[in-house]
């Protein structure tokens, strides 16, 4: 599908190489293996805060400058949701960002891409994976908010891809190996909801890799939540020829032996066109759980994908192995094409060679005087068999020319010094940073000023699993939301219920939209033409959509809105208001400025995960519920709990096995004392007259205490 005023830039250059670098080590290993970019976190503000990082400014300004002489981008990465609290840290790093002149920064949250645009407009900013951008129209909407580049989602297909690619008005980058999350980047709170750390906030403690089963399931297999490495390499050539801009390996947390034998084969797999097996052979043993998988982008998801680290895995990284994969990066990759002039016009005055790098860069040497001919005279072959030798540096001899006076020489240990000081004074003047215009206070991107929250109690909104949950009784409600594929006819009758109660009947758009934007696009515009005006989406692909539409824009919490400047960045777009994230606390939440409206879910269960790939593929009737909407399942913990699968359009939600309530402690308090305009019921498995029940006794002002509840992360937040 062609988005609303998409428009594709094309792509020329061979395809990026994109490397981790979650420690220097590491770093090294990525530059001397070919990498042509790395990404590294500088702080907490980053997707892996367990890494060991480049925290310290010295070894960060030392990690920049190494790569930048080697002739290799640094992407800094900044992605996780940013709290209210923590825009001193921000700032600092954005300016220190801009001095050292970095490449890119990689930004998940919508407030940090809007205070990047305002104090450092012109340092470039990719779009993260944790942006769930999976469609044409989500890297339109990256675009709109400043983004030069939308890195996408693991799950696509490549006819996704490619159409995705095609459309796109900024550049593309999608992973080609590594770990498969079994959620989709950005909407998964599994590691939050157990154990307080976020995902979302660099701290995933992975609860996925635990054992989990199909629930009724005979087989034994406890790895219904844990997928196999991904493996895309073979698919380098198609994807350079699709333009994707570049191709990420995935693995911070990886020794520097898998790094650098992950770059090499990308790197042989772009150039050449293959990679020896004996290579591929070793990056399956330096890890993989149980082999590797490209499940998603052959399309054929399913049971092969599901894979657990296994103890043969673990004994094939041997010592012996990663001595074998530590020559890979023995020396430095001579990368940078260098241009050298010889001067030797005369016999009194001292010679002088003059390298530049096509960059604007140049370093010119002076050494002793030229000698006289003894045997032969110079000759260009001569010079550059002697210049040509720079082994050892990021450098090669593209081209030579020689200015010697007639009868003259250069002697070799003359040349090869002049090389090496001419290059070191190159290499000098590459390390020095290349600072950004660095915007200043910060001031001009302060939060709109919060409006005033009257005494009155928030309003009551509803979100149905199911047109059929709404209540023949329901009363007291603001809002309703209907799953946006609902069949018309039902839709219909539900709208007319709801407008008869005085209620604004809505729809709500699903979480993944992979390849379904043209069926979303019909489903809005038939139930606008049935008189229903507003939508929730939980996905920044939708805004360009639903703008082009006409549908009032409500943000539901996939969006993690997390700050006040993301409150402002989406009304910006055009959001009405803003349905808040789960893992704020209540009192953070009632803490945020801006005057976009917003309100939380106060009861119903916890979306943990969205996955592409429902675990009911391993049972041996396999997924049931993904073929119709409203299917559903579930898988069984290691202590015996069922969590609730329900699968929508082509993906699965996970929910919490237990009920998320707090409407004993926010029921009944004025906006005023919550800062929230409306509070939430999100109904899922529960019977229509259960709904009614719930809705009735809060619209009268009765909060009955449930039994089983957590209030989830609305008090302890997370880290």
């Amino acid at each position: 599908m062609s988005c609303p005023n998409s428009e594709h830039k094309g792509h020329k250059n061979k395809i990026e190489i994109l490397s981790p670098a979650g420690s220097y080590e590491q770093l090294v290993a990525a530059v001397r293996s070919g990498a042509d970019a790395v990404y590294l976190g500088a702080s907490g503000l980053n997707a892996r805060r367990n890494a060991e990082n480049f925290s310290d400014a010295a070894r960060l300004r030392e990690a920049v400058e190494y790569c930048h002489a080697s002739g290799v981008d640094v992407h800094l990465t900044a992605n996780i949701l940013v709290r209210d609290d923590e825009w001193g840290e921000v700032y600092s790093l954005v300016e220190t960002a801009c001095a050292l002149g970095v490449d890119a920064v990689i930004v998940q949250d919508a407030g940090l891409a809007r205070y990047i645009r305002a104090l450092a407009p012109e340092l470039a900013m990719h779009a993260s994976t944790q942006m769930s951008l999976h469609t044409p129209c989500g890297a339109e909407a990256a675009a709109e908010m400043g983004f030069k580049r939308a890195v996408l989602s693991r799950e696509l297909s490549g006819a996704e891809t490619a159409d995705i690619v095609r459309n796109s008005p900024i550049e593309t980058e999608v992973f080609i190996h590594g770990a498969l999350c079994m959620c989709v980047s950005g909407q998964c709170l599994f590691s939050s909801v157990l154990g307080g750390r976020s995902g979302n906030r660099g701290l995933c403690a992975q609860p996925c890799r635990l054992p989990f089963k199909v629930s009724g399931d005979k087989s034994g297999f406890d790895g219904c939540m844990s997928l196999k490495d991904m493996s895309h390499i073979e698919y380098i050539p198609t994807l350079n020829e699709m333009g994707v801009s570049s191709i990420k390996i995935e693995g911070r947390m990886k020794r520097p032996e898998y790094v650098a034998a992950a770059v090499t084969a990308c790197r042989l797999m772009r150039d050449e066109g293959e990679v020896p097996p004996e290579l591929m052979e070793k990056l399956i043993a330096v890890f993989s759980r149980s082999g590797f998988t490209d499940g998603y982008f052959t399309g054929r998801r399913g049971r092969e994908m599901f894979g657990r680290r296994t103890r043969e895995d673990v004994v094939s990284a041997s010592t012996a192995l990663f001595n074998s994969l530590h020559t890979l990066y023995k020396n430095e990759y001579s990368r940078v094409p260098v241009d050298m002039k010889l001067t030797a016009a005369d016999i009194n005055s001292p010679a002088s060679l003059e390298v530049s790098d096509g960059e604007g860069h140049r370093a010119r040497i002076s050494g002793e005087c030229p000698q006289t001919a003894l045997k032969s005279e110079f000759s260009d072959e001569y010079g550059r068999r002697v210049l040509g030798k720079t082994g050892g540096t990021p450098y090669y001899l593209s081209s030579m020319t020689a200015e010697v006076g007639e009868g003259l020489t250069v002697t070799s240990a003359q040349l090869s010094a002049m090389k090496r000081g001419a290059l070191d004074k190159l290499d000098r003047i590459r390390r020095a940073p290349k600072a950004i215009r660095f915007g200043g206070s910060g001031a001009e991107c302060r939060p709109s000023a919060r409006r005033e929250f009257g005494p009155s109690l928030p309003a009551l909104r509803v979100i149905f699993h199911s047109a059929d949950q709404i209540p023949d009784s329901i009363r007291g409600v603001e809002v309703a939301y209907i799953p946006l594929e609902t069949q018309p006819e039902l839709l219909q009758y539900a709208a007319g219920k709801l407008i008869e109660r005085g209620i604004v009947p809505a729809v709500e758009a699903p979480r993944g939209i992979f390849g379904r934007e043209q069926v979303i696009t019909e489903m809005a515009e038939t139930a606008k033409s049935l008189g229903i005006q507003d939508i929730m989406i939980h996905n920044i692909g939708l805004i360009p959509i639903m703008r082009a539409v006409g549908m009032k824009i409500h943000g539901g919490f996939g969006l993690n809105v997390f700050n006040s400047r993301a409150l402002d960045e989406f009304a910006e777009m055009g959001l009405v208001d803003n349905e808040l994230s789960f893992e704020l606390t209540l009192r953070q939440a009632a803490a945020l400025g801006s005057a976009q409206p917003r309100g939380m879910i106060m009861r119903g269960r916890i979306p943990m995960m969205l996955t592409r790939n429902c675990p009911a593929s391993l049972s041996s009737k396999g997924c049931t519920g993904a073929a119709k909407n409203g299917g559903s399942c579930g898988i069984v913990d290691r202590t015996g709990r069922e969590l609730p699968v329900m699968c929508r359009m082509g993906c699965s939600e996970i929910f919490n096995p237990v009920m998320m309530s707090v409407a004993e402690n926010v029921w009944g308090k004025s906006r005023s004392e919550l800062s929230l305009d409306w509070l939430t019921l999100s109904f899922t498995d529960e019977c229509s007259e259960s709904c009614g029940e719930i809705i009735s006794d809060l619209a009268n002002g009765i909060v009955r205490r449930e039994p089983n509840i957590t209030s989830g992360l609305y008090f302890k937040g997370v880290l």
